[in-house]
């Protein structure tokens, strides 16, 4: 900057420190500065700062006005605040402690109790110690003591939680947890085998949940059959059973603690071999449509295994037993009596199964649904065969059938066969279903994400059936869903709905279609916008939406931005600011007329810009010097232009323009989002002063704008005498005598000035005195008498009209009319001088005319009756009256010697006869007399 305006600037800095100051104070969110802390910071500042620079010490920095920082370690952190003003920065730095943070940690001597005791803890000692506050979990008083170590009786069983808090003189605190458990010791057994014949050895085994420090000392067993208790110091034990029974062991513990638990085990049975076992079938030989009854007894069975010799086998506690077999022919038998799983003698015996035994399967075809073909596969010599199909049809006979079934129904078909030769009978019948199922959706045009129920009339009465859906371009199942309401996620026309059902392995699968189209209608929503933006670009959607169908118009736009204070309810919104940086949901909903709704949703990322703030604002430098700019910033930044600084990517550079001159520097972040700040360095150059005329001439009196370039300059007149403004580049010099100016320019910082000097001369005026005002009489002769100075060079009189001559010293003239006459002389150097003289004409009668008679006749000619004047001014009153004394004309405050001012010969819009009339006037003289005036006249037709 200029070294010869030092003083000037540092007046401006001091003046612009006086308002502007910087401070900050601090506070922890929690009120102690414990590790970790969070502190809120806030500035204090005067001045209005342009920009924030802050860091917290612990390589945490931040740009906002008013932060926060997280301090995760202790110690004495430096924090600074630059605050960046236009022209300048104020930095302000103060130190935090922040404590460090307190562990609390205790021990205990036992974390588990087998019964209601004491435990002691011991806290981990710290300095400075404020307190130790013991919760032990178990609803009694929370314990403060200043001592690390504590006992406490827990009194009953029970799961406790523990906390201690620990505090130190500084306010810091820490907690720690842990839980108590006082129960009793976890005990469980098992015992092998439960059943069979004695004698039985049994082994039982124990397990036991113990803390660390106990064990088990004894074990009792008690065996639940009368035998003496067993204790042992392992946990397990074997017993023989000698006694066939139903028995329920126990085990009882006791721990080196004194606790003790007992656990109940399963519940065992032993018997002996059943005796005098005997079994038989009631018939040896029956029909296979039989269900025949076998007997099998035995002393001390509780129960019987049965084994049909057809793979069947099953255990009853009935000495009674009936079975139908699956095949024809000699079957073996075996039964075993068991007591408590002891088994006796099996019996094994023969029967055979005679006769036939009656079975069949059926399917249809995918051509015809309620034809069945019925295939007969039953067992034995079929003497008759016959068909029963349910439906009212005749009974057939054949060995295979093929039988259609009515179109709707539930029909139970049953075939009957008979064996002459054995007289067997046997039937077995199954379940036929006929429909003739319709699909039915009662609407033709749905909404997408809107519900639709397809329903199935007339359908299949098989609880069993499973359905296939392919509906609205979806397809679902199989299930057991009927009917089925199901959303329209796309749109379309779908003329292909139809369902799928599955009877089962019988029955082709019968496909029902939807006779009618179903359209889901409603608007297609899409707009293109930006996946991200920065924040200082406007963010810009562009609505692509349409209705499915055209007719359908979209009729309802409603926009959110994700702001709560911003919607919008138009097809194209505007472009939109975001306030702050973020993720944003964009959502776009539209109705349609038919009142079809949708919703699209986009997020949109918005980039936050970098921090950028440069000094100074504005700089001033005279030609040939240099200045230091600094930008505060995050990210990287380049200045421009290039090509009058130190460094193009630095952020203190030097300036040297030869021009007034915008550096503006530029931040852009990873994510290519930019902010760009400026400063405007002035320079002055060299200048001199000009002006369009050095010499200016003026008459005495007279004035002159005085003009001198160039502008924007600070300015000097000397003198200030006459002068309208010695401030201004252009004031008005009015001097009493020749004067010199001299008028000098200076830059607004003081680098440069130039002046220059202005005449102005003052020229003498020519003097002129027309004489005194006279009056004559009307059409006299009259002459001037004026004065003039010596150095008058011409003369011009106005107006010139009614004189001898226009341009002579002493003209002459005829007094015809009152009149002014100027006289303006011009010197020999051009000087202009005036003076002024009236003549006027005598006010009489003889200055009032009037004729005695008119003619109204619209020939042109007298058709107006009215007064010609010299020497008058203004008419007052003109009345005419006829020769009743009525008033029939009167006209008031006029210019004379105007004839539509006079009266046209009518009244009232009647013209008058000819007759004579009688008129008087009232006027007012050039000089102010009052003259008045009255006679009669003729009006003639």
């Amino acid at each position: 900057m200029k070294h010869t305006a030092a003083i000037l600037i540092l007046l401006i800095f001091c003046t612009a420190a006086t308002s502007q100051t910087a401070n900050f104070t601090y506070q922890s969110t929690t009120g102690f500065y414990c590790t970790p802390s969070s502190i809120k910071f806030t500035q204090i500042t005067t001045g209005n700062p342009t920009g924030f620079v802050w860091s917290f010490g612990n390589n945490n920095g931040s740009n906002l006005a008013n932060p926060t920082n997280i301090y995760t370690t202790s110690g004495t952190f430096t924090v600074r605040l630059i605050v960046i003003y236009k022209k300048k920065t104020i930095t302000v730095t103060k130190n935090i402690v922040v404590n460090p943070a307190v562990v609390a940690h205790f021990e205990m001597d036992r974390n588990n109790l087998c019964s209601p005791g004491n435990i002691q803890f011991r806290a981990n000692p710290y300095q400075n110690i404020s307190s130790y506050e013991w919760d032990f979990g178990d609803n009694t008083a929370i314990v403060s003591t200043t001592s690390p170590n504590i006992g406490h009786h827990y009194a009953d069983y029970g799961n406790y939680p523990i906390s201690l808090k620990i505090t130190v003189q500084s306010g810091c605190s820490g907690k720690s947890f842990t839980a108590v458990i006082v129960k009793k010791p976890v005990l469980t057994a098992t015992v092998t085998p439960e059943s069979g014949c004695t004698p039985a050895a049994v082994r039982f085994n124990a397990t036991v949940g113990l803390p660390p420090a106990a064990s088990v000392t004894s074990y009792l067993w008690k065996y639940g059959d009368g035998s003496p208790n067993t204790t042992t110091t392992v946990a397990n034990s074997t017993h023989t059973y000698l006694v066939a029974g139903n028995y329920t062991p126990t085990v009882h513990i006791t721990t080196n603690e004194g606790c003790s638990n007992d656990f109940i085990l399963n519940n065992i049975a032993f018997g002996i071999p059943p005796t005098n076992h005997i079994a038989y079938p009631k018939l040896s030989e029956f029909c296979g449509s039989e269900s025949p009854e076998f007997v099998s007894k035995a002393v001390n069975a509780n129960k019987y295994f049965w084994d049909f010799g057809e793979g069947d086998t099953t255990s009853v506690t009935d000495t009674v037993m009936r079975h139908k077999f699956k095949t024809l022919g000699n079957k073996t038998v075996t039964v075993t009596p068991l007591f408590n799983n002891c088994p006796g003698t099996p019996i094994s015996f023969t029967i055979n199964v005679i006769g036939v035994i009656a079975s069949f399967n059926y399917s249809n075809t995918c051509s015809n649904t309620k034809t069945f073909s019925l295939n007969n596969n039953s067992q034995g010599n079929l003497s008759t065969i016959a068909w029963n199909f349910g439906d009212e049809s005749p009974a057939l006979q054949s060995l295979h059938v093929v039988h259609s079934f009515p179109d709707t129904g539930t029909f139970k078909t049953k075939l009957s066969i008979t064996d002459s030769i054995t007289r067997c009978i046997d039937s077995y019948s199954r379940n036929i279903y006929t429909a003739e199922p319709i699909l039915f959706n009662p609407d033709s045009s749905i909404c997408k994400n809107s519900n639709t129920t397809f329903s199935i009339p007339y359908n299949y009465n098989n609880p069993a059936a499973l359905y296939n859906w392919h509906a609205l371009g979806l397809q679902t199942g199989p299930d057991n869903m009927v009917p089925l309401t199901m959303n329209a996620p796309i749109h379309g026309i779908f003329n292909n709905n139809f369902v799928i059902i599955n009877n089962g392995p019988q029955y082709c699968p019968d496909t029902i279609n939807l006779p009618n189209s179903i359209i889901v209608r409603g608007p297609i929503l899409d707009f293109n916008a930006a996946s991200e933006i920065c924040l200082s670009k406007t963010f810009i959607t562009n609505n692509t939406s349409r209705p499915y169908l055209p007719t359908d118009a979209i009729i309802d736009w409603k926009w959110n931005y994700g702001m709560p204070d911003w919607n919008d309810s138009i097809y194209q919104p505007l472009p939109y600011f975001y306030p702050y940086w973020g993720t944003f949901k964009v959502t776009l909903s539209a109705t349609d007329i038919n009142g079809c709704l949708d919703t699209l949703e986009k997020n949109v990322i918005i980039r936050d810009v970098p921090f950028l703030r440069s000094i100074p604002d504005v700089d001033t430098l005279c030609a040939g010097q240099s200045t230091t700019l600094i930008a505060f910033h995050n990210d990287p930044i380049s200045w421009s232009p290039v090509n009058s600084i130190t460094c193009s990517t630095c952020d203190t550079i030097i300036a040297n323009p030869s021009v007034t001159t915008t550096y503006y520097v530029k931040a852009t972040s990873r994510f290519n989002c930019s902010t760009t700040d400026s400063i405007l360095i002035h320079v002055y150059n060299p200048f001199i002063a000009t002006t369009k005329k050095i010499n200016n001439y003026i008459c005495a009196n007279e004035s002159v704008q005085l003009e001198v370039k160039p502008l924007k300059k600070k300015i000097n007149w000397s003198p200030k005498t006459g002068l309208s403004d010695s401030t201004i580049f252009n004031p008005v010099a009015s001097p009493v005598h020749s004067t010199t100016y001299i008028a000098t320019l200076t830059d607004s910082v003081g680098c440069f000035s130039s002046s220059i000097a202005i005449n102005v001369i003052v020229k003498t005026l020519p003097v002129v005195d027309a004489g005194p005002d006279k009056t004559y009489p009307y059409n006299t002769n009259y002459s001037f008498a004026p004065a003039y100075s010596n150095n008058v060079n011409s003369y011009n009189w106005t107006a010139s009209t009614l004189l001898s001559c226009s341009n002579c010293a002493i003209p002459e003239g005829i007094a015809t009319n009152t009149q002014t006459y100027t006289i303006k002389v011009t010197s020999d150097s051009g000087c202009v001088a005036s003076d002024q003289v009236s003549i006027f004409v005598e006010c009489n009668g003889a200055s009032l005319l009037l004729p005695s008679a008119f003619t109204p006749n619209r020939d042109n000619l007298n058709d107006y009756y009215y007064p010609i004047t010299r020497g008058v001014k203004k008419i007052t009153r003109f009345s005419i009256y006829d020769r009743q004394g009525q008033l029939v004309f009167e006209a008031k405050d006029f210019i004379p010697n105007n004839k539509i001012a006079g009266w046209n010969g009518s009244f009232k819009g009647v013209l008058q006869n000819s007759a004579a009339y009688v008129y008087f006037i009232e006027s007012v003289c050039d000089i102010g007399q009052q003259l008045n005036k009255k006679g009669s006249f003729l009006l003639i037709r």
